[in-house]
C-alpha cells in the first residue's frame, strides 16, 4: 500500500505540474477521472466498442459524483454559457422523442447515438466541476491515437483485407469515410498542439508532427473526398488563428497558400487528381440528365429526396418505424432509379441535417443547428481569449466543430454510435477546459 500511494503521489504531482488537474488539492477521484478520460482516445480507430464503453463508465462515473455533490452541480449550472450546452447536447435526443411519440412508434435503436451524446453532458458538468484541463492531455493521447490508427493500417500484412474497392484504407469497423474524417481532425488538433504548453522538446515536437503527417497519409488513402473537402478548411484556421497570421494581408497570402497547396497536391498526387476529376465529370453526368447513378448523383438524389419529403411532413418528420415510399412522391419518382431507391434504403440520406429533418421534421433540424452553432460560438469567443489555456482549447473545439460541419454535408455523421461518443466526448472536454475558472 506505501507502494501504491507513493506512485499515486508522483503521479498526481506530475499532472499537477502539467497544468491538467486544477488549483487545489488533488483527490483519488481527480487522479481516476484523469486516468479515464486519458484511456478512451489512443484505442479509438483500432478497437470496436472501446469509445463506446469508455464514455458509458466515465460517464457514470461523473454523474454518481456529481450526484454527491447536489450543491457544486447546482452552482454550475448557473452558468448561461453551461446552459445551453446542455440544452445542445440534449436536443437530438427530444427530437428523436418527440417524433416517436407523434407517430406513436417505438424504436429503440434510434436513441443509441443520440444517449451517447447526453451522455456526455456528465463528463462535461464533472470536468468542469474539477477544473480539469484537458490540453496537456491532449498532447499525448491525441497523437498516440493517430499513429496507432496509422500503424493498424500500414504495418499488418493482412490490413488490406478490410480495404474497400480499390484500396481504399479502413479497419475493420471504420469505413473509409469515418477514418478519413476522424483522422483528418485529430491530425490537424495534433498539428495545433505544437508547442501549446509552452515550448515543446524536440522528442515532443517532432512527435506531434509524425502524428499529423500520419494522419494526412491515411487520409489520402482512404480517398474519402469529404476528408479531403476538411483539410483546407482547418489548415487556414492553423495558419491565421493558431499561428496568428491575422492581418488583413497575412490572410489574403494565407489562403493564397492554401489554394496554392491544394492545387499542388492535385497535380502531384495522383489519388487526389483522380477522386476530384471524376467527382467533376460525375457532377456535370448528373445534371445534364445523362447518369444518375454515380457516387456524386447518388448523394445529390438523396439530398434531393429528404428535402421533398420533409416538405411533406415538416413538423415531425416520417419517423423510423415505416420509411416513406420514395416513389409515391412524383417529384422524387422524377430522378429516382433502382440503384439510388437501393442506396437510400440501406445507406439513409449522406446529410447530416436533411436526414435529420426528414426523420424528425423541425426538430431535428433545430437540434442539430444546437448541437454545432451553440460550440462554435463559445469556442470563437474562446480562441480570441488572451489566456494560452483557453486560446488553444477554443481552436482545438474549432477545428472538431468545424471538422464535423463540413463532413455532415456528405455523411450522416451521428448515425453511429461510436461518432456520436467520439464528438460528444471531445466536446465535452474542451468545452470543460475552456469554461474552467482556471483559465480566467
Amino acid at each position: 500500500m506505501p507502494q501504491i500511494d507513493s506512485w499515486t503521489n508522483r503521479l498526481t504531482g506530475r499532472l499537477q505540474t502539467a497544468g491538467v488537474l486544477g488549483q487545489g488539492p488533488a483527490s483519488a477521484t481527480d487522479l481516476l477521472l484523469v486516468l479515464g478520460l486519458a484511456a478512451c482516445f489512443p484505442l479509438y480507430f483500432v478497437a470496436r466498442g472501446w469509445l463506446n464503453a469508455a464514455l458509458v463508465l466515465l460517464s457514470f462515473f461523473c454523474l454518481v459524483q456529481l450526484l454527491r455533490q447536489p450543491g457544486h452541480t447546482r452552482a454550475l449550472l448557473q452558468d448561461r454559457r453551461v446552459q445551453w450546452l446542455l440544452v445542445a447536447l440534449a436536443a437530438p435526443l427530444l427530437a428523436v422523442l418527440m417524433a416517436q411519440l407523434a407517430h406513436q412508434e417505438m424504436v429503440p435503436r434510434a436513441f443509441d447515438s443520440p444517449l451517447r451524446l447526453l451522455m456526455s453532458a456528465s463528463v462535461l458538468l464533472y470536468l468542469l466541476q474539477r477544473r480539469i484541463n484537458f490540453v496537456p492531455l491532449a498532447e499525448w493521447v491525441l497523437p498516440v491515437a493517430v499513429l496507432l490508427c496509422a500503424a493498424a493500417i500500414f504495418l499488418p500484412p493482412d490490413a488490406h483485407t478490410h480495404f474497400w474497392g480499390t484500396g481504399r484504407f479502413a479497419t475493420y469497423f471504420v469505413d473509409p469515410l469515418t477514418l478519413g474524417q476522424h483522422i483528418t481532425i485529430l491530425g490537424f488538433m495534433c498539428l495545433f498542439l505544437v508547442h501549446a504548453s509552452g515550448t515543446d522538446s524536440l522528442r515532443l515536437k517532432w512527435f506531434k508532427y509524425a502524428a499529423f503527417i500520419a494522419a494526412m497519409l491515411v487520409a489520402i488513402g482512404t480517398q474519402s473526398r469529404s476528408a479531403w473537402a476538411i483539410v483546407p478548411v482547418l489548415l487556414t484556421l492553423w495558419l491565421v488563428g493558431v499561428k496568428r497570421y491575422n492581418r488583413p494581408l497575412q490572410i489574403g497570402l494565407a489562403v493564397a497558400a492554401v489554394a496554392g497547396l491544394c492545387l499542388l497536391l492535385y497535380f502531384t498526387t495522383s489519388t487526389i487528381r483522380l477522386r476530384a476529376d471524376e467527382a467533376i465529370f460525375e457532377y456535370g453526368q448528373y445534371f445534364s440528365g445523362a447518369q444518375r447513378d454515380s457516387s456524386p448523383g447518388i448523394r445529390l438524389s438523396m439530398w434531393r429526396a429528404n428535402w421533398l419529403l420533409f416538405l411533406e411532413n415538416p413538423a415531425f418528420g416520417w419517423g423510423y418505424a415505416h420509411p416513406a415510399e420514395l416513389n409515391a412522391n412524383p417529384r422524387i419518382a422524377a430522378f429516382s432509379t433502382p440503384l439510388f431507391e437501393f442506396w437510400y434504403t440501406r445507406h439513409g440520406g449522406h446529410n447530416e441535417i436533411l436526414t435529420s429533418m426528414m426523420h424528425t421534421g423541425l426538430p431535428g433540424l433545430l437540434s442539430r443547428l444546437l448541437l454545432f452553432i451553440v460550440p462554435l460560438l463559445l469556442f470563437v469567443q474562446a480562441a480570441r481569449s488572451r489566456l494560452p489555456q483557453r486560446r488553444m482549447a477554443g481552436y482545438l473545439g474549432l477545428a472538431l466543430v468545424l471538422g464535423y460541419m463540413m463532413a455532415s454535408i456528405n455523411t450522416e455523421v451521428f448515425n453511429l454510435i461510436y461518432i456520436a461518443s467520439f464528438y460528444g466526448l471531445l466536446l465535452a472536454a474542451l468545452a470543460a477546459t475552456v469554461l474552467s475558472k482556471d483559465a480566467e
